[in-house]
């Protein structure tokens, strides 16, 4: 049923879209429906499927004169809408817990870099990242894999474009896409699904953007930058306890597991497009760990029982204009850590991940925000602003 009505849209599309305009360097839409290969999470093995469609409008970005478009081969910029149908997936030890997932609602801004290219076709790698809405939750039909209604959104696909015409293409293409709360709102496994699609692009009549007004054109090689930002982590509702989960607890746990990150680093910038850094990061518990109280302070891999956490880092950074990507790996050198287990899962952390995103209101400071990770944990997302000395 899924794979019929899949392919009939996208047969209709075709027709659709099929007359011909002169659009060259023109912004285009594109509609494709969505069919799933797999959907699978964390924690839950997941039987079923999901289908869906996705409406994308994109930014043609071949007449863009940037730095970071030509060093980077940046094929266009979009910002893709979907709807993606999860009622015929269930928990696989749980046939009745078909449909718990609901329906999800997604707006991601994606970067298509053109990875391959030849006559009328082109090969695009599309990274995205953007915000979605869940229609079910651990709060509405004690859902185990999604915490909050509002979700961070991250999708990286394959795209193959063949031009049909000067102003109409078909768009067939891979794509894997996750869904999940940063740790906001506990429970937070996610859901990740693989997808298949199929569908039209067609220019429009807005021109191309053909020059870029860049404040970064002249760069310093080497700064010193400092970072300070809050976030906090949701209650854990399940699992993992050696206390019972009492509501006075829950209560006190959502008005206290709040952190502040801090860092501190150098930066080399090997071009415009990318920087080296090296840091060290802190992270300072409001609220630290009390056995006595466990579901009010516990915090998985990243319970504490010090105010204070710290570690050194490596990473890069990835200029893309006026917002940039920071990724860095660190370990660390103090951690007072909690495990109720000495399973592969809980065993203690030594080592911690972090990625951002940062939009630079000037080229000396910028709004972050930043997701600290241990493993493929969420611990939790903070925002706040960076400073660069230069």
């Amino acid at each position: 049923m899924v794979k019929k009505l899949f392919f009939s849209v996208a047969v209709y599309l075709l027709i659709l879209f099929s007359n011909d305009v002169n659009a060259q360097y023109k912004n285009s839409v594109e509609i494709t429906p969505i069919a799933s290969l797999k959907v699978f999470s964390a924690d839950s093995t997941l039987r079923g499927s999901s289908w869906g469609l996705e409406a994308t409008y994109r930014i043609n970005m071949a007449d863009n004169k940037a730095d970071w478009v030509k060093m980077l081969n940046v094929a266009s910029i979009d910002i893709s809408a979907s709807y993606r149908n999860l009622e015929s997936i269930y928990l696989a030890k749980n046939f009745a817990s078909k449909g718990f997932l609901g329906n999800y609602y997604g707006i991601v801004s994606k970067v298509d870099f053109c990875i391959a290219e030849s006559n009328k076709t082109k090969i695009l790698l599309t990274p995205g990242f953007g915000l979605g809405y869940a229609t079910q939750t651990f709060y509405t039909n004690n859902n185990p894999l999604v915490g909050s209604h509002i979700n961070f959104t991250a999708q990286v696909g394959l795209k193959v474009i063949a031009a049909l015409s000067p102003s109409v293409r078909l768009v067939g293409g891979l794509d894997l896409y996750h869904f999940s709360n940063a740790a906001f709102k506990l429970s937070n496994y996610g859901v990740n699904s693989i997808n298949a699609s199929i569908g039209i692009d067609k220019d429009i009549n807005i021109s191309a953007p053909s020059t870029s007004k860049n404040l970064f054109q002249h760069y310093t090689k080497h700064s010193f930058e400092f970072g300070v930002d809050i976030g906090r982590r949701g209650l854990v509702q399940e699992g993992g306890g050696i206390y019972g989960q009492t509501a006075i607890n829950q209560k006190k746990a959502t008005s206290m597991l709040y952190q502040s990150g801090l860092y501190a680093g150098y930066n080399y910038r090997l071009n415009p497009v990318l920087s080296l850094r090296a840091g060290v990061d802190a992270v300072y518990y409001y609220k630290t760990f009390e056995v006595n109280n466990f579901y009010a302070t516990y915090q998985e891999l990243g319970t504490s029982y010090d105010r204070v956490r710290a570690g050194v880092s490596l990473g890069t950074e990835l200029w893309l204009g006026k917002v940039s990507i920071p990724l860095n790996f660190g370990h660390y050198f103090h951690f007072k850590t909690f495990t109720p287990t000495n399973t592969k899962t809980y065993f203690p952390p030594d080592f911690y991940w972090t990625f951002g995103a940062r939009y630079y209101l000037k080229p000396w400071v910028a709004i972050e925000a930043k997701q600290y990770l241990h493993r493929t944990q969420a611990d939790f997302a903070g925002l706040g602003l960076i400073f660069k000395i230069r």
